[in-house]
């Protein structure tokens, strides 16, 4: 009776261990498209300044009210979250109206100040120079065909006016056109030169420092599944990552995976590896801007997705397991 009880003992402890590396197996698409990127602002930022001179007065708007980086989320009582709705209040005042309240958030405080406008020749100015979205390129992780969404970049689309990336959610994503790459070489990082078209592929409903998720609304249905590997799965030796070099055509890209990081919380840096394939050394001598959320893809399985390169040699790359991608992807 005892043994049985051991062994009953032993199995539950088995299932415990092994349930959390289940729960990341599941079937994905593995990406590889060059895909643009437009994420929206909550609000509008101001890029910058200048100062209006105006009969005998001279306006400074960063004299003391305004600074680069801040995001004007209201307007006398009104939300706005582009530049054409900030537009159409200032429009709605009228040129009898010359200060506005507005709400800005500077380092996540939202704050009271005045925005002035001034009219000259029935146009208005306020001093401001302002941007309500980013836009880059990068490369779409995966697709989950039971939900119809999709991971991708694998790192937070930054804007270094911005004090916090949490001011940027939503956005969408669009088909991409790699039309040459500019070389990586060691004291500065190549990038892949694209045309971002009109036709939207996916709508951006998460965005944080592990990547963009949302819905997709492109046809998959020709493209085989894979399996995602947990952590523990994942082995040193050789692996490829998708990607575009070219146009619109997907390629495996061969890599050497050289070390592999310990890491029981989410974190960057995973996987490290360098490129073996030719063709990319050729093309892109490296890893280099936009091919962020490559697939990495080893024995069949999906294992993260390229990241980061090295500062000093562009041949050496970081991924980010794929294990905390969809540990994020759920979180969102």
């Amino acid at each position: 009776m005892l043994f049985k009880k051991l062994i009953l003992s032993l199995i539950i402890v088995l299932a415990i261990i092994i349930n959390p590396i289940a729960l990341y197996a599941i079937s994905l698409v593995p990406g590889g498209d060059s895909i643009g990127i437009d994420l929206n602002y909550q609000g509008v930022v101001i890029t910058g300044g200048y100062k209006i001179k105006s009969k005998n007065t001279t306006y400074d708007p960063f004299a003391k009210d305004f600074k680069t980086g801040d995001m004007i989320v209201e307007i006398d009582d009104q939300k706005v979250t582009s530049i054409e709705e900030l537009t159409e209040i200032i429009k709605d005042g009228g040129s009898e109206k010359s200060d506005y309240d507005v709400i800005i958030i500077r380092n996540n405080e939202k704050l009271h100040r005045t925005l002035r406008v001034i009219y000259e020749n029935q146009e208005f100015s306020t001093g401001l120079y302002v941007k309500d979205a980013i836009s880059g390129v990068g490369t779409l992780t995966f697709y989950n065909p039971t939900n119809n969404t999709f991971g991708a970049l694998g790192h937070a689309m930054s804007d270094t006016k911005l004090s916090s990336s949490e001011l940027i959610q939503s956005g969408t994503i669009f088909e991409s056109n790699v039309t040459s790459i500019k070389k990586a070489t060691s004291n500065s990082s190549g990038n892949k030169i694209a045309d971002i078209s009109n036709v939207e592929i996916g709508s951006i409903n998460s965005h944080n420092q592990f990547g963009i998720y949302g819905t997709y609304n492109y046809d998959i249905s020709k493209r085989k599944a894979l399996e995602t590997a947990s952590i523990d799965e994942i082995k040193l030796g050789k692996a490829y990552f998708l990607t575009v070099l070219n146009g619109h055509e997907i390629q495996k890209c061969e890599i050497e995976i050289t070390k592999l990081n310990d890491q029981d919380t989410i974190k960057e840096k995973g996987i490290e590896f360098k490129v073996t394939d030719q063709n990319v050394i050729n093309k892109a001598n490296g890893i280099v801007q936009g091919m962020s959320g490559s697939p990495i893809i080893q024995d069949d399985k999906i294992i993260g997705c390229v990241t980061h390169v090295s500062g000093n040699n562009p041949m050496i790359g970081f991924g980010l397991y794929i294990e905390w991608m969809l540990e994020m992807d759920k979180q969102g």
